[in-house]
């Protein structure tokens, strides 16, 4: 992928909005079953650069669709945070910013 606003091919966001539950989990006696609808619904996904938050992104023939094949990372807020960060371009040192070191 890379973002045709700024360049990066790095970093990206996918936001994933579902409007029906994905499964129901149902114990009884010790047992566990799981249901599912055959169609989930309403699944609205997009993908965003994680460095200028640009929705203009070249897919290059990626399906995110795909994306369950790779393992989910769980993170803590602050580990989050940083890994956010490392995606974030540093911006311009504003007129104030210099005044204020002048």
């Amino acid at each position: 992928m890379i973002c045709k606003n700024c360049g990066n091919k790095t970093g990206f966001m996918s936001i994933v909005t579902d409007y029906k539950p994905m499964e129901l989990w149902e114990f009884i006696d010790g047992v566990l079953t799981r249901y599912c609808q055959k169609d989930s619904g309403d699944n609205q996904e997009s993908v965003q650069c994680a460095s200028c938050g640009s929705e203009e992104i070249d897919r290059e023939g990626f399906e995110t669709a795909m994306s369950d094949d790779r393992p989910l990372v769980i993170m803590g807020d602050e580990e989050w945070e940083q890994k956010i960060n490392e995606f974030k371009k540093e911006e311009p040192a504003s007129e104030e910013d210099e005044d204020e070191e002048k």
